[in-house]
């Protein structure tokens, strides 16, 4: 199994679990609340540690008790955190209100500064895999770096570089299906596209009861990603994406709770 490198957002999450979203000037109780880790980089990279990957975090966080709990949370669970930086500013957080259904609306509390880190190109080895949870133009060098090193190179919309073998995403990141590159797309209950060489094929959603839909799709990226270190087909890695995010959804938590491999 290669290693795996996952650039991407490391956050402090606040859940709160609403019967509604209010209106504009409305008041909306919520039913519970819970602070959890979360972040899109770092739930990936969770994953892909807990079914036994060597997984590397690249990313940042602040020099405060936030970035102090995600850090200690990602080392907990066997990530290797030497490439997560500290930077002047905040912890990234994020306000998750949380509806019946399971869905949840995202309000970012602080200012985005992940393009301000600096991507470790010349630590990956050929094989590894290196996937960008989150995309600013300014990491194209590093990407194409680390694909001319040897590794295999995937990212979030829109990290249309030549170095890019899969595009990962939900539809909303899409604005337009690149021709050149295999595009998964993750279309929440209704499952999986994926579009490559010019054909489409669709793959439904494992049916289950939503409780909590936060991290569903960085379940399904870890485990698409962790059957591409196994040389699997690409269908098998499909569909362990979608089991994992299957059980990710049942419980109420921003990171994926089950990495079963089977």
């Amino acid at each position: 199994m290669p290693d795996f490198w996952i650039i991407g957002p490391i956050a402090w999450d606040l859940a709160l679990y609403v019967n509604h979203l209010p209106a504009s000037g409305h008041f909306v109780q919520a039913a519970e609340s819970a602070e959890r880790p979360g972040g899109t980089g770092a739930n990936v990279a969770t994953a892909l540690s807990q079914a036994g990957g060597r997984v590397h975090m690249v990313g940042y966080v602040g020099a405060d008790a936030a970035g102090h709990r995600m850090t200690k949370a990602l080392a907990s669970a066997g990530v290797d955190v030497d490439h997560v930086q500290i930077l002047d500013g905040h912890t990234s957080s994020v306000v998750l209100l949380i509806e019946p259904d399971g869905e949840r609306t995202i309000i970012g509390i602080h200012p985005d500064l992940l393009h301000e880190i600096t991507i470790p190109a010349s630590a990956v080895a050929p094989g590894d895999i290196v996937y960008f949870a989150a995309w600013h133009d300014v990491f194209a060098s590093a990407a194409q770096a680390m694909a001319a090193a040897g590794a295999l190179v995937t990212s979030v919309p829109p990290g249309t570089t030549p170095a890019m073998q899969y595009l990962i995403g939900s539809r909303n990141d899409f604005t337009t299906i690149p021709e050149n590159i295999t595009s998964i797309v993750t279309e929440g209950a209704d499952g999986i596209a994926v579009h490559s060489a010019g054909d489409t094929e669709h793959f439904p959603a494992v049916p289950t009861e939503v409780v909590d839909a936060t991290g569903a799709g960085d379940a399904f990226a870890a485990g698409l990603l962790w059957a591409i270190g196994s040389q699997r087909p690409l269908v098998e890695g499909v569909r362990l994406g979608l089991t994992w995010a299957a059980a990710t959804v049942r419980a109420k938590s921003s990171m994926p709770v089950e990495t079963e491999v089977k």
